[in-house]
């Protein structure tokens, strides 16, 4: 079936590009069309050349692109690439204007799919308005390039987009901060977006292999700022954070390196212990303490240290499954204590916790008012406190 009436007049479009949907003003009056060919000819006579022949300025060769761009948003990639697909194989046999042109159009548009992946609406005009941005601003500083990132993010509700397209946050910074790095820095990006548009890699896997970039590749400032960010969601853009390689047998994830202030303007860092004498270390500070903790196998930790190197408070958790992770308890120095310190190690655990795709984060009833304060509750299914992430 297709709109019987489909110029310019019949329609209402978003006015901004961020805006989702288009509004059909009336879709009572509707015909049945005699074919694939019909019914994108009939499109593109009715409604696009209309258009053009109204506001001359936006007139282009590419304007098929965004035909076909419009089927696939519609049907889905498979769908929608076998409807372009069907749509050529009627073109041959027409004598449709132009129609070789069109084959071209075509035969580029579905080679880009397959090279490329399809570059959602949203996603699409995210990176647009970036460039539009940057072109003004060429000396931005690389926080307020990654605070445009950030906002954009949110205006084009890109998280949202990232559970049907995985690859999603690497494809945006492949086509903005990352756009002028080197061939060989952006084909293995390249790569990692294929593999995350196939659901070959999982996130721990994405994220050893962003950590291996980091390492591998003399990476300028701006790179080896955002290279951190692309793996790290939470990371704010005024977040001093960097990642950490250590060779040790408990360093196998990428150790991401956070530096908070303390309540008296103190510096410390957040991060994943690098030797077993920093896991001891936390040990001792729980006994000194008066709290009884045993280290498991299955335990991942993090640690809070000082701008002296001393390990001055942390916690330690293991999953309970793919999208709960228990808690245990949370110590701090004692000459270190009431400096928001413990709100530091709290919030960034969550955080990094949330980056990962973990929904719950449940501890034992134990002091449940300092929980309570970050969100913490009880529910008939836990045996002490959860918090929804």
């Amino acid at each position: 079936m297709e709109l019987t009436d489909t110029t310019p007049d019949g329609l209402i479009i978003s006015p901004h590009d961020y805006q989702t949907g288009c509004i059909i003003t009336s879709f009572s009056k509707r015909r049945k069309t005699e074919s694939t060919l019909a019914f994108i000819m009939n499109f593109y006579e009715s409604f696009v050349k209309q258009t053009e022949n109204k506001y001359p300025e936006i007139k282009k060769a590419s304007v098929w692109n965004a035909i076909f761009s419009g089927i696939i948003e519609a049907e889905g990639i498979d769908n929608g690439t076998n409807l372009i697909n069907k749509f050529r194989r009627e073109l041959g046999n027409s004598d449709v204007e132009k129609k070789e042109e069109i084959v071209t159009r075509i035969n580029s548009f579905i080679h880009n799919i397959k090279d490329h992946g399809y570059l959602p609406k949203q996603l699409y005009f995210a990176v647009k308005r970036f460039h539009r941005w940057y072109s003004l601003n060429r000396s931005a500083s690389l926080s307020a390039q990654s605070e445009m990132l950030y906002e954009l993010y949110e205006t084009y509700r890109l998280f949202d987009l990232e559970e049907q397209y995985p690859a999603a946050r690497t494809r945006f910074f492949l086509e903005t901060v990352f756009y002028n790095s080197t061939q060989r820095f952006k084909d293995v990006l390249r790569e990692l977006v294929r593999k995350q548009r196939h659901r070959k890699i999982s996130k721990e896997e994405s994220l050893k292999l962003i950590n291996a970039l980091h390492f591998e590749f003399e990476l300028d400032e701006k790179e080896t700022y955002f290279i951190t960010r692309l793996g790290y969601p939470h990371l704010k853009p005024s977040d001093t954070a960097a990642l950490l390689s250590i060779k040790s047998e408990i360093a196998t994830q990428p150790n991401l390196v956070v530096q908070l202030q303390d309540d008296d303007g103190n510096i410390y860092t957040i991060r994943n212990p690098i030797n077993p004498k920093e896991i001891s270390k936390l040990h001792q500070l729980y006994l000194e303490a008066n709290l009884n903790v045993n280290f498991r196998p299955e335990h991942q930790y993090v640690v809070a240290v000082s701008d002296r190197g001393f390990i001055i408070g942390g916690s330690f958790y293991y999953h309970s499954d793919e999208v709960t992770v228990h808690m245990e308890k949370i110590v701090v120095s004692n000459r270190y204590r009431r400096k928001g310190i413990s709100e530091g190690i709290m919030n960034e655990l969550f955080s990094r916790l949330k980056s990962e795709n973990i929904k719950f984060v449940t501890t034992g009833f134990f002091r449940p008012e300092y929980f309570y304060r970050f969100g913490f509750k009880i529910e008939r299914k836990y045996s002490g406190l959860v918090k929804e992430l």
